[in-house]
């Protein structure tokens, strides 16, 4: 699944938000500096992108995209058992993480869809959307203390599965 879009919006979201250092003079002949509050850095071997932001309160959100960003999920989810690993993004703020896999696997739909309705189960979750098409599923829901969050989007194509998986914990 195609998610560049999605990161680069993201991104653009995020240092939407940052102030570029801002040296001029002023009335007094002294020169005046802004504290930068954002950052980001493109990797060009990798193509990983890293962006931070702090805003007025002095919370920071961090956000990495890339295809070797760590996958670390809220227990019990995890990436697809086999499947190629296409990419990941995840954004970090305070205690809260949002995390979201792209996927090939071989495996069929079904089999995908069942994996993850049984982690979320195990995560407390009885999946309040549950949608199906000819090729396509979309599965997600919230546990009842609101602790943790997910969708799952899986399509057939061809003799693969494609698949995003987005688990969001620790936000308030």
């Amino acid at each position: 699944m195609k998610h560049t879009s999605s990161c680069l919006a993201l991104a653009v979201l995020l240092l939407s938000a940052c102030n570029k250092p801002d040296e001029g003079e002023s009335a007094g002949g002294e020169t005046e500096s802004t504290e930068a509050l954002g950052s980001y850095d493109i990797n060009p071997e990798s193509g990983e992108v890293r962006a931070t932001h702090t805003d007025a309160a002095g919370v920071t959100t961090t956000m990495w995209a890339g295809k070797d960003v760590p996958t670390e999920l809220a227990d019990p989810f995890l990436p697809y058992p086999g499947a190629e690993l296409v990419s990941t993004t995840r954004v970090d703020q305070g205690d809260g993480s949002f995390v979201t896999l792209d996927f090939t696997t071989p495996d069929r739909r079904n089999q995908v869809v069942a994996f993850y309705r049984e982690l979320a189960l195990d995560a407390g979750i009885d999946p309040e959307i549950d949608i199906s098409g000819e090729n396509a599923t979309t599965l997600g829901g919230e546990s009842p203390d609101g602790g943790i969050s997910f969708t799952l989007s899986v399509r057939s194509d061809g003799s693969r599965t494609e698949g995003q998986l987005s688990v969001a914990s620790g936000f308030e």
